[in-house]
């Protein structure tokens, strides 16, 4: 389990992370990236797939909100607090899983296609979300809330749907590497 950001350029580490590891893994897997180890589990693919689409959900909803907040009283990089929702989510995310649920239809993956467009589309957006959180550089994003782009019932504030995303990328990064490791072992 990676240690909660507390401050935005860890935050941005943290994506940066996510970003060379899926690098690795996908010049390291070879044809296996698109191997589902079972029909029931998504390819390592899949999971990169997924967080694209996952993405694609903040983007509008971090782009009007993030303008709504204040400047902030601390110093710029002072921590970060998380908010109820925030530890929850982040409690449910971090590898290794603690529990499953089903992926809402618009969020799962299609197809496996072409990896280096699954992962050229993935590390695009890795920059999009890095981008969207130099914005909030100054805001009181730990103030202001936003209703959740996959579930509208939670609502948090805009700095725990960034730490949330990057508990739920480390998630998907774990479960794309033991996909991997899965479809090696049954060869």
């Amino acid at each position: 389990m990676s240690k909660r950001a507390i401050t935005l350029d860890e935050l941005e580490e943290q994506f940066g992370d996510v970003s060379v590891r899926f690098r690795a893994l996908v010049a390291s897997a070879g044809a296996e990236i698109c191997a589902r180890p079972s029909p029931e589990s998504w390819s390592a693919a899949e999971c990169i797939q997924h967080l694209s689409l996952s993405s694609d959900a903040y983007f509008p909803v971090w782009q009007q909100i993030i303008a709504t907040a204040g400047p902030r009283k601390e110093e710029v990089n002072a921590p970060y607090s998380v908010d109820f929702w925030g530890r929850i989510l982040c409690w449910i995310l971090e590898p290794p899983a603690r529990i499953r649920s089903k992926t809402p239809a618009p969020y799962q993956p299609v197809e496996c296609g072409r990896i280096d467009e699954v992962l050229d589309r993935f590390l695009e957006r890795q920059e999009r979300v890095v981008a969207a959180l130099r914005r909030c550089r100054g805001r009181e994003i730990d103030k202001v809330k936003m209703a959740s782009p996959i579930d509208a019932r939670i609502r948090y504030s805009i700095w725990s749907s960034f730490v949330v995303t990057a508990a739920h990328q480390r998630r998907h990064l774990w479960q794309a590497e033991q996909a991997i490791a899965k479809v090696r072992t049954n060869q």
